[in-house]
């Protein structure tokens, strides 16, 4: 089965959905290939309220709503912040991708269910899509590579994997907390935080680390520490580690998890993932792949470039992530953290505030 199309999109989660519905309301023919249409990622599934009405995304994919966080030192000392406007939203994650690509479809994209196969050709591509009952053969002269940190795309063109930072993570029913919980210690989470978030009926809890042999024995010291006896079924996830190296090759773009879109020492994902795919979908509009890097970097570099060395600085040892919490007790910390990284604010003056701050605080 042959077909065209102008751009091919390949990825069904945030930020293949996103581009593709960007595409199809400016009256680009619109194609998203995803393999597995229930899958559900591992995936705490925060993200700014604000969110919702700059993606126009509608509320009731929201489960949960917590108007503050909770950060736990390694030494125990908890600190509350409250969110005021910038609280923060809690999806389920198989139900927010269906939302997002049901959103697509109403502007016009066609989703098809198979998996990537090859992609031949460069100004003009040939792909090749594997489905339960169906080979298609794709023509497109545009691709948006939105498949994740295990990107086929990246493999199918000879990429290196994305360098990668591993989570595990457990559902529990029946156990409820208020607010998004991050724990900082060595013991449990060295160079990263656990975390506990509310989830629908229920809680989302789990662990990061950069070593992947020793995940399970952190997770299990962290569930100890928190003193949770119940158990869900584990889930061990990648992400990616952000180094900034790839927007494009020719005229196929990558956006989200793919690209590496993910912001350094949070671990945000889903904004960034539907941003990236933003700008690239403005790019292919306007005919001119140069300006995803451009519109890219111009909103986001410094932001990730600093969030790398706060990270290398907090996180180096449980000294250091003692006074990450300390300097939040402070009100201005607190104001200039929300406005930055909930807020979303893109003002070159609330970047400079903040690293003003910091700088201060560390001298």
């Amino acid at each position: 089965m042959t077909i065209k199309t102008h751009t091919l999109i390949i990825g069904g989660g945030p930020a293949g959905s996103t581009a593709a519905r960007f595409l199809a309301k400016n009256g680009k023919d619109v194609i998203v290939l995803e393999r597995n249409l229930n899958y559900i990622k591992p995936c705490g599934g925060g993200l700014s309220i604000n969110s919702f009405d700059e993606f126009e995304i509608p509320y009731d994919a929201i489960k949960k709503t917590t108007k503050s966080i909770i950060l736990v030192s390694p030494s125990g000392q908890r600190l509350e912040i409250n969110l005021k406007d910038n609280n923060i939203a809690i999806v389920e994650r198989g139900e927010f991708d269906r939302i997002l690509r049901k959103q697509a479809e109403k502007c016009g994209a066609r989703i098809i269910n198979a998996e990537l196969k090859d992609i031949h050709g460069k100004s003009k591509y040939e792909i090749i899509a594997e489905g339960e009952r169906n080979l298609y053969k794709i023509e497109a002269e545009y691709i948006v590579a939105a498949d994740g940190v295990n990107s086929k795309t990246r493999t199918i063109l000879g990429l290196k994997p994305i360098k990668s930072f591993f989570t595990i993570s457990e559902y529990i029913s029946d156990i409820f907390v208020d607010n998004c919980e991050f724990w900082f210690g060595s013991s449990h989470a060295p160079n990263a935080y656990s975390w506990v978030f509310p989830a629908n009926n229920g809680i989302s809890i789990g662990t990061g680390t950069f070593s992947q042999g020793t995940i399970h024995a952190f997770f299990d010291k962290f569930i100890q520490r928190v003193g949770i006896n119940k158990h869900g079924i584990r889930k061990v996830y990648r992400i990616p580690v952000w180094q900034g190296d790839l927007f494009n090759i020719d005229k196929i773009l990558f956006a989200g998890d793919s690209a590496g879109h993910v912001l350094p020492l949070t671990y945000e994902g889903i904004y960034y993932a539907m941003k990236s795919a933003e700008y690239a979908a403005r790019a292919i509009i306007d005919n001119k792949v140069s300006n995803y890097k451009k519109k890219w970097k111009s909103r986001f570099q410094k932001r990730f470039l600093l969030m790398c060395k706060l990270r290398d600085y907090f996180l180096k040892n449980d000294e250091s992530t003692e006074r990450l919490v300390s300097i939040h007790r402070r009100a201005e910390i607190q104001d200039a953290s929300l406005r930055l990284w909930l807020a979303k604010e893109s003002s070159k003056g609330s970047l400079m505030d903040y690293i003003k701050l910091i700088g201060n605080l560390l001298k």
